[in-house]
């Protein structure tokens, strides 16, 4: 049998159990502008944690400004590169409030956490892809949108990346000696992604692998396209010598 003392102490803690429980959250008294304000200063202060649980407290304080909390929510984890985290809420921006003007900015972002997770270009690129359909989502759903120069950015971004995939695995070809197999990707860059920043080197690279590869005629009219399309590069002198030991 417990003692009184014993009864009385099992009283006492779960009175106190029950009063930590049901204490009110600081946050509680706040006005939705302070909650937001709030939590954009937790931001900007480099404490997205912190800003989260403002932003969270907006979502039950303000059905007004629920849209943009949960925008902000996402943006809190993407700040601290959780970036599965992130997605889940800028997709839940979208589903759950259609009509929000924070549609577009949602989209965008989720664009943004796929490709901030992507791996190198020699390895496998699927975030690529899924952020190259994001980014092509929000031209699609919201083209009178203002963000959608940033939308064809990361376009531009994401086609960067895929034509630095061709390179890499062409590369790794023509160091196996599978000469024709890399002139193949190399050649594939041109044609796929004719705005890629690197086709001097990858023009280059073609000739070199037909050259190995015995194709003298092919190597020769890759050259003279350094050459001539690329007369400013680095590439455009070395091709103008492998052309003059080609055709003496």
């Amino acid at each position: 049998m417990k003692s009184f003392l014993q009864v009385t102490a099992a009283v006492l803690a779960s009175v106190f159990i029950m009063a930590a429980c049901t204490k009110t959250s600081p946050l509680a008294g706040l006005s939705a502008a302070e909650l937001r304000s709030g939590g954009l200063s937790k931001m900007d202060a480099g404490d997205p944690a912190k800003a989260r649980e403002y932003f969270e407290a907006l979502i039950g304080n303000s059905r007004a400004d629920a849209a943009e909390a949960e925008y902000l929510i996402g943006m809190t984890f993407y700040k601290q590169k959780l970036y599965d985290e992130a997605y889940i809420h800028f997709q839940q921006v979208i589903d759950r409030y259609p009509a929000s003007e924070w549609c577009d900015d949602a989209q965008l972002m989720k664009g943004e956490t796929k490709l901030a997770g992507v791996l190198p270009p020699d390895k496998d690129q699927l975030a690529v892809d899924e952020a190259l359909d994001e980014f092509t989502g929000l031209l699609e759903e919201y083209e009178s949108s203002p963000l959608v120069p940033e939308a064809q950015k990361g376009i531009a971004r994401c086609r960067e990346l895929k034509a630095a995939k061709l390179v890499a695995v062409g590369k790794f070809y023509k160091k196996t000696r599978a000469f024709r197999a890399a002139a193949v990707y190399f050649d594939n860059v041109a044609v796929d992604y004719p705005e890629f920043g690197g086709l001097a080197e990858t023009t280059f690279l073609a000739a070199e692998c037909y050259e190995n590869a015995g194709d003298k005629d092919t190597a020769v009219a890759r050259y003279r396209d350094v050459v001539g399309r690329y007369g400013e590069s680095v590439f455009a002198s070395r091709a103008q010598s492998r052309l003059a030991l080609l055709n003496p």
